[in-house]
């Protein structure tokens, strides 16, 4: 991810929230206590790394303001989050081996789906989920329930087991006892994960021609850098006091954080965008539809099904939706029409 993009994106968001006017006034000391905290990154020049700095010269700054102010966790916590992020080797805590094990042969091309099978069927939780998913009503539009592995593999393909695969993991993280703290909100986090990813692989099979099963990825796991975010906030205990404190720090540090751990990860360079900016309702580009574009819009339809927000009538003025030729009107049915499949797909995820 380029300096630029990163600061693109988060000029965006000053821009919409009031804060770019007045950047230059509201700069302080903080961002001198932050860079001074990295300043070790880069030996030869005393410098923080530049990625930290984009982000710290972007990013809203009263709320670094108040996290510095604050005598409790949350500046610590702060500057954690931009030690993990300047560092660039960002990975999950409590990540379940078995989906590290998968994930490596879904990468290696010998890997024949018998040996990913039998993988996959040492973790009977993993394989039932992989089943569940290959019988959604998305899926297995007709026909007989497949109750064999190897068929569920061949069926939904290795796109899908990687998807079934991610899902597991996150429930496990989800269930951990050591991450107690945090389960109703990681809970939570995952019910709009798994909502996001159904809307996504709905309107990319009726509004484009991209492969539905990776937008249904992307949805997946467009949450990562507010999994991330919470896991670590484990550690500060105090910041769940402020349920506001914590919010806004979330809001601040997720999508750069998402982005960095898909790129970690080895995924292909428009997952990571696409996760870097799935709340950028003004993000336009040249070509055809993309991944980002079906992700944006179904976290609109997202927020119109599970908040107050006047979802339909931002769909109207978001180039997103006009790549898919979805219109406010088009919501409602798109909705309507594919409730049975964004049911089934949520319920196979692990909603």
């Amino acid at each position: 991810m380029t300096q630029c993009s990163l600061g693109r994106r988060y000029h965006v968001g000053l821009k919409k929230s009031g804060h770019l006017a007045d950047k230059a006034l509201a700069e302080t000391s903080i961002h001198e206590r932050i860079r001074n905290e990295f300043s070790e990154c880069n030996p030869l020049t005393g410098n923080a790394d530049p990625y930290l700095n984009v982000f710290i010269e972007n990013c809203p700054d009263w709320n670094m303001e108040t996290a510095a102010s604050q005598p409790d966790d949350k500046f610590a916590f702060v500057q954690q989050l931009a030690n993990d992020l300047s560092k660039g080797d960002i990975e999950l805590p409590s990540f379940p081996d078995i989906v590290l094990r998968v994930r490596q042969a879904l990468e290696d091309e010998h890997c024949t789906t018998e040996q990913l099978v039998r993988l996959i069927g040492a973790e009977p939780v993993l394989a039932a989920r992989l089943l569940n998913l290959s019988n959604s009503a998305a899926l297995r539009p007709s026909g007989d329930p497949i109750t064999d592995l190897n068929m569920a593999v061949n069926r939904i393909g290795r796109i899908m087991v990687r998807s079934s695969a991610m899902s597991f993991a996150m429930a496990q993280m989800r269930n951990a006892r050591k991450l107690e703290l945090v389960k109703a909100h990681l809970n939570t986090l995952w019910e709009q994960c798994a909502h996001v990813a159904a809307l996504c692989f709905v309107l990319t099979r009726k509004y484009t021609k991209l492969n539905p099963d990776e937008a249904m990825f992307v949805g997946l796991m467009h949450g990562i850098g507010r999994m991330y975010i919470l896991v670590r906030a484990e550690e500060f205990p105090s910041i769940f006091k402020d349920e506001a404190d914590m919010l806004d720090i979330m809001d601040e540090w997720d999508l750069a954080i998402g982005s960095s751990i898909i790129e970690n990860w080895g995924f292909a360079d428009y997952i990571s965008q696409a996760i870097g900016i799935y709340k950028d309702t003004e993000y336009v580009h040249e070509n055809g539809v993309d991944y980002s574009d079906v992700l944006i819009v179904a976290y609109i339809l997202f927020q119109f099904v599970n908040t107050s927000d006047d979802s339909e009538f931002v769909l109207n003025d978001v180039p997103a939706s006009r790549q898919l030729n979805l219109t406010a009107a088009d919501m409602i049915n798109v909705l309507t029409e594919s409730e049975e499949q964004i049911a089934s797909l949520r319920q196979a995820l692990g909603k």
